[in-house]
């Protein structure tokens, strides 16, 4: 957002930013900052600054590198208030098909379709057969 100054008596107006000279060497740069959005350090990622109204932000929001998830008896959270900076991937099994899961029984929202065998004994040769 650009300002309106006055410099030695003279306006200068829309003025974004001013570069004045330094004592030693170089300018320094004033830059307005009063149309800035952040006001907190939980609007930045951790470590990065930024500057509004004229006060400087350190970021606080943690940063997650890519992951791998493997399915457990549990539920694996990731958790909010965090920036995602690699894929997160959730691992799959080829093997999670109806006909290899138990009839009645849902893994992941597939539903089984095998079958309990059922045994039988042949009374002559005492041999068991399971179908």
């Amino acid at each position: 957002m650009a300002q309106n100054v006055i410099i030695n008596g003279v306006i200068y107006q829309n003025v974004p930013k001013v570069n004045i000279p330094k004592s030693t060497s170089g300018t320094a740069e004033f830059v307005d900052t009063s149309d800035a959005t952040v006001n907190n350090g939980n609007q930045l990622l951790s470590g990065k600054t930024a500057y509004a109204n004229g006060t400087m932000y350190t970021g606080t929001i943690p940063s997650k590198s890519a992951q791998t998830y493997t399915p457990t008896t549990s539920d694996q959270t990731i958790t909010a208030g965090q920036y995602l900076s690699g894929a997160q991937t959730i691992k799959g099994d080829a093997n999670l098909q109806s006909q290899y899961i138990a009839s009645g029984v849902s893994i992941f929202g597939v539903n089984g379709s095998l079958s309990a065998p059922t045994i039988s004994q042949d009374s002559t040769t005492k041999v068991l057969s399971i179908s």
